[in-house]
């Protein structure tokens, strides 16, 4: 029998928590950029402290862990203290099996922050940038004072806020690395599958594809894992901070042709936390796992929008965990208001100056937005 969305909030969130008092580092999103703390020395004064507030910003699952990863989790005392670099090999193999492919096109990280920006470093240069559409997920690319690690050319999306492939490549005929986000961050739309494969097609010789699937499950795209197991000049990253509710614990993977991850070996591959590999592989064990959250993230998506559409404010119609609102004036400062009632929400973006992003909470949480919403526009 399927959980009711709200059911399984209550659940999932009481697992979650009574996981996380358990195991240190479990308790998802202790530190919120967006937001000053004062630190106490009483790690259950911190928690609280920390998690004061209603945090939408930054695209976490607001269910945590699975149950079969907190289950996971709850046995690993006597290895707490151990490296575990084997789980590591054990996961991308499972992960190979289940997408068809072999276990030396996988690499699993902590995160896909640092494999993204490992091929931006080994496949682009001064002479061969990396191209991409903004705004989007660029931080990978970006270094001290937000400036590129590598050459960039950096297109602006369409007036609808879609990916035209055809204007990048034109835009940069000679790059090493074009990068999409599918679905795109913050937008939250998907590319087309024939646009992705007309750009891998007519990209120049030598050049590589990059795309991020961080949202991938939460919307009806098709993934391009296929495209690695076919030998394609592709690159594809994925993470468990998403749909799994494994932000805290950091592990993420890249896939791809052996001879394109071998080729990012300067950069080095980090030994991703032990107790993150084990949860990991827990989630991708269990089959209910996808549909169950990819339901409730629709629930309370639809009902966003249905708020949203009865009060006339334009949206983006994304397809993943947040969205995109037109508030008509500085993002900025619909952000701020709603930081003075303890409602944290990610903010405008680069040519989205007043618009505002939202990750989607639980249905409480998302009331509480919308009440401040309505007040604040009002």
């Amino acid at each position: 029998m399927t959980d009711r969305p709200d059911t399984l909030s209550r659940r999932m969130l009481m697992r979650g928590a009574m996981g996380a008092a358990a195991i240190a580092g479990a308790a998802p999103a202790l530190a919120q950029r967006d937001r000053k703390v004062a630190m106490s020395d009483d790690p259950k004064a911190m928690v609280a402290t920390l998690t004061d507030g209603i945090f939408i910003n930054s695209n976490e699952n607001p269910l945590g862990p699975a149950p079969a990863a907190l289950q996971a989790l709850s046995g690993l005392d006597p290895l707490a203290g151990r490296y575990g670099m084997a789980f590591a090999s054990k996961l991308e193999s499972l992960f190979a099996r289940q997408n068809g492919l072999s276990p030396d096109q996988v690499q699993v990280h902590p995160g896909s922050f640092m494999p993204l920006r490992s091929v931006a470093l080994t496949y682009s240069s001064k002479s061969r940038p990396i191209a991409y559409f903004e705004p989007t997920f660029d931080q990978g690319f970006l270094g001290k004072g937000n400036q590129p690690v590598t050459r960039a050319v950096a297109l602006p999306l369409a007036g609808d806020f879609t990916a035209d492939v055809r204007k990048l490549l034109a835009a940069a005929p000679d790059a090493g690395v074009y990068y999409l986000c599918n679905p795109n961050n913050p937008t939250g739309l998907p590319i087309p599958r024939a646009d992705i494969e007309w750009l891998l097609a007519n990209k120049p010789a030598g050049s590589v594809l990059l795309v991020d699937e961080a949202y991938i499950h939460y919307s009806d795209a098709q993934s391009c894992l296929d495209l690695v197991a076919k030998g394609a000049d592709i690159l594809v990253t994925r993470t468990f901070s998403k749909i799994y509710g494994l932000a805290g614990l950091r592990c993420g993977l890249i896939a791809g042709r052996k001879d394109l991850l071998d080729g990012m070996a300067d950069y080095g591959v980090n030994i991703t936390p032990m107790p993150a590999v084990v949860a990991a592989e827990a989630s991708l064990l269990d089959p209910t796992l996808l549909p169950q959250r990819k339901a409730y993230n629709k629930a309370v998506r639809d009902d966003l929008f249905a708020w949203l559409d009865a009060r006339g404010l334009k949206y983006l119609p994304s397809q993943t965990s947040f969205a995109m609102i037109h508030v008509g004036r500085p993002g900025a400062d619909v952000t701020a208001a709603l930081a003075k009632e303890k409602i944290f929400i990610g903010g405008p973006r680069k040519h989205m100056d007043d618009w505002v992003r939202v990750s989607f909470g639980t249905p409480a949480e998302m009331q509480a937005f919308k009440t401040a919403l309505a007040r604040i526009m009002a």
